[in-house]
């Protein structure tokens, strides 16, 4: 008899087969049942891989026991020698009463690596999102969920697929409806977005393609998804035809289309079949049991026509937000229980506090924000009496959440407003907005690393100048100038009508802390009447001769005061601007380039001003 099958004999004699395959299944079912068990009962983070650790080390112990001893009438005793021909016997039965042993046993090592290799997944994701998503005391704000573990998954491993709604194409009879087909188009994303086991890209990346002619391929590409929807929009009265196709990105081939003639008090039930049908196409749960509850939507038609009015105005931020809220508000005066409205006008007037120039009451800071403050507060109570509303209609609402995020976030109420980020994102983990205020929240906070990541992640789901301006606040402090130089210079290039001025600002003072004194203006542009021809050249002057007296006395603030090795100066500057605007984004105060200023007394008092005295900067390990 060969060694080797004397060796397996003596295993099957031994039960050793046997022990394997019933402890890798006990212990497949042993981890799914601790995985339960965590989430059930709030355990620590390190109970799932402690577990694993057991159930591994146990599994070669358990072998060892099944060899050396057997369990007998009389009890445990050691396993003697076999007796003659015992193992001859073995190695002689059938086929069919060997292998099932040693099958089993197989199944039983298979069930053991698949139960230890989900319990490293769970474990994995898991510590991502603690090191997102935990608060000034460590721990996190919200139950670690389905939907938060998603917001925190790399882009690149994230298992779901993703997909692009594409703007649809007004074909109305007089081309006069194009705020209701882009309506559609938000409102068909807004549905997918609900969809936890998809990847939806946000509205303002997918509407960059809008009336551009291009190869679905190509447009897949560019916005990093697997999936298109595009469709078009006819409306003439009261009746509506709504085409949609669902296109594979990977080849361009059509997977699904299909048009819906309906009147208009259908349009809701529109927009759940086109979600169903997607779904179904993918082969994705809707995860409700009821498909309805994917929308919230008005018993009034005329509430919804001016509610998509509204949107389309508030898209265009600016002058237009007044008369979003004025349609906003209409439409709530149609149907003053519709949850989705008072959402939006609470987003709205958020937006509004951002734009003094076209206050109804005018500017009354004259240019500064410290006379704006009193007005700035009053939007954003209005915003929040809006935003509580639209909560108490409907509490899934994840644009209520970011709006009421931002609002106590802009009081420093931070742990209120960490609350309200991670809902919103345990409820819509690819809503770029949430990703990009959450960001702000921990960049103001001092938390760089967390608000790098929530940034790039926002940049990600939505590549535009807006979040771009973050990415690169947070590498900037985060002490990643040149990195945050590039991201500034993609941002400016995007933002060809120069609509974010602090772009502009961050390519200016990036410069000055890196030193390229003669870079600082390039991306200036001239008609920015803020700064002279005379300034700008009398800037770079002192600031290469390292002359203070040269640089123009009103441009002086707390980067150029450091350059010039004044810290006290620049403490002050640096306190006096806290106490302007304290209540916008204040993420370039942890810049490294001003921690000579940090135990400053001035500085302190700024950090009491922002209500985060005890806060430190918490960068990246690695630079």
């Amino acid at each position: 008899m060969k060694s080797y099958q004397e060796f397996f004999a003596e295993l099957m004699r031994r039960s050793v087969f046997k022990v394997a395959a019933v402890y890798g299944a006990t212990a497949f079912v042993l981890l799914q049942i601790a995985d339960l068990l965590k989430d059930g009962l709030r355990l620590p983070d390190t109970f799932i891989p402690f577990i694993t650790a057991v159930v591994l080390l146990g599994f070669p112990l358990a072998l060892i026991l099944a060899w050396a001893f057997q369990v007998t009438p009389e009890g445990v005793r050691r396993t003697g020698v076999a007796a003659p021909g015992e193992l001859d016997e073995i190695v002689r039965a059938p086929a069919s009463k060997r292998w099932p042993a040693g099958l089993l046993a197989l199944a039983g090592f298979a069930a053991l690596v698949a139960g230890v290799w989900f319990a490293g997944q769970r474990s994995g994701v898991s510590a991502a999102l603690d090191a997102a998503g935990t608060g000034l005391d460590g721990s996190g704000a919200i139950d670690a969920d389905r939907g938060v573990l998603f917001a925190y998954v790399d882009l690149a491993d994230d298992p779901r697929p993703s997909i692009a709604v594409l703007p649809f194409a007004d074909m109305s009879p007089e081309g006069d409806q194009e705020y209701f087909s882009d309506g559609m188009t938000e409102e068909i994303l807004n549905v997918l977005a609900k969809l936890q086991d998809l990847r939806v890209t946000a509205r303002t990346s997918a509407f960059a393609f809008k009336d551009r002619q291009m190869d679905m391929r190509a447009v897949g590409d560019s916005l990093g998804v697997r999936y298109l929807v595009e469709g078009s929009v006819r409306k003439a009265g009261d009746q509506l035809r709504i085409t949609a196709q669902l296109i594979d990105a990977a080849d361009g081939s059509h997977l699904w289309s299909e048009s819906y003639d309906r009147t208009l008090e259908n349009v809701f039930q529109i927009q759940s079949e086109i979600a169903e049908a997607i779904a179904e196409e993918l082969r994705l749960p809707l995860g409700l049991s009821d498909p309805s509850q994917l929308i919230t939507p008005t018993v009034d038609i005329e509430a919804y026509d001016l509610y998509l009015a509204g949107r389309a105005r508030m898209r265009e931020r600016g002058k237009s937000l007044p008369e979003a809220i004025r349609l906003f508000e209409a439409a709530l005066v149609r149907d003053s229980t519709w949850a989705t409205a008072w959402a939006s006008l609470s987003e709205a007037k958020e937006l509004l506090s951002y734009y003094p120039k076209v206050w109804e009451e005018g500017d009354p800071g004259d240019g500064k924000w410290a006379g704006r403050r009193d007005m700035f507060f009053q939007y954003q109570e209005a915003a929040e009496v809006a935003a509580k509303k639209a909560l108490s209609l409907n509490p899934d609402l994840a644009s209520a959440h970011v709006a009421l995020g931002s609002i106590l976030r802009n009081r420093h109420e931070w742990s209120r407003a960490e609350s309200e980020f991670l809902r919103a994102l345990t409820l819509d983990p690819d809503n770029a907005e949430a990703h990009q205020q959450y960001s702000e929240m921990l960049g103001n906070m001092g938390r760089i690393q967390e608000a790098r990541r929530a940034a790039e992640r926002a940049a990600a789901l939505d590549r535009v100048p807006v979040r771009l301006l973050q990415v690169a606040n947070a590498l900037g402090a985060d002490g990643r100038v040149d990195e945050a130089l590039d991201v500034v210079r993609e941002a400016l290039m995007l933002d060809s009508e120069q609509q974010i001025l602090a772009l502009v600002f961050s390519w200016l003072y990036f410069n000055m802390e890196a030193g390229r004194y003669d870079s600082m203006f390039d991306l200036v542009p001239d008609s920015l009447s803020i700064f002279t021809p005379e300034e700008r050249e009398q800037m770079v002057q002192a600031l290469t001769a390292g002359d203070a007296s040269l640089y123009p006395p009103d441009k002086h603030d707390v980067t150029s005061w450091l350059i010039f090795d004044q810290p006290d100066r620049a403490a002050i500057s640096l306190l006096a601007d806290i106490r302007e605007k304290s209540f916008l984004n204040t993420t370039w105060i942890w810049d490294n380039f001003f921690d000579p200023l940090r135990d400053q007394p001035a500085y302190l008092e700024a950090l009491r001003v922002l209500n985060i005295e005890s806060a430190t900067p918490q960068r990246t390990l690695e630079p």
